[in-house]
C-alpha cells in the first residue's frame, strides 16, 4: 500500500481525535508532523525511539485505530530473550477516516454542558433548610 502523507494523517486525526474532543484542533498538524517524523517512509517504528510524551500521543492514535502496536521476542547472546515493541501505521484506517466525508458537527448537548461553568454545577441547599 502507498505511503501515508502528513496531510492524510492530519485529516484522519481531525476526524477522529478532534471530533471526540481528545485533542484540540491546534494540535492536529504538530501531531501529524511528529508521527510522520518517526515513521518517515517506513511502516514501523521501534517503541524505544519514542519520548514518553510522544508515546502518550501514539496511544491516543491507537485508541482511534490509526496506529497499532506489536511485539516480538528476539533471542540475543547467551540465550536471553528480549521483547521488542514497535508501532505500525494503519494506512487503510487512516485513509478511511480521512475520506469518510465532512467532519460531523460537534454534539450540541455536549457543547452546551461544556459551556456551563464549574461553579454552576455545585449544589447548595436553599437558605433556611437543613439536611
Amino acid at each position: 500500500m502507498a505511503s501515508i502523507t502528513e496531510a492524510e494523517l492530519a485529516l484522519a486525526i481531525e476526524r477522529t481525535l478532534v471530533v471526540k474532543g481528545k485533542i484540540p484542533e491546534a494540535e492536529v498538524r504538530p501531531t501529524a508532523r511528529m508521527v510522520m517524523g518517526y515513521f518517515g517512509a517506513d511502516g514501523t517504528v521501534l517503541d524505544n525511539k519514542l519520548s514518553s510524551e510522544d508515546r502518550d500521543r501514539f496511544y491516543l492514535l491507537e485508541e482511534e485505530g490509526l496506529l497499532t502496536s506489536e511485539e516480538e521476542d528476539a533471542t540475543v547472546s547467551r540465550g536471553k530473550t528480549w521483547r521488542i515493541h514497535y508501532w505500525l501505521l494503519r494506512k487503510g484506517r487512516i485513509r478511511e477516516a480521512g475520506q469518510s466525508g465532512p467532519t460531523p458537527p460537534p454534539d450540541d448537548a455536549e457543547s452546551m454542558y461544556r459551556s456551563i461553568d464549574d461553579r454552576d454545577w455545585k449544589r447548595t441547599a436553599p437558605s433556611g433548610t437543613s439536611k
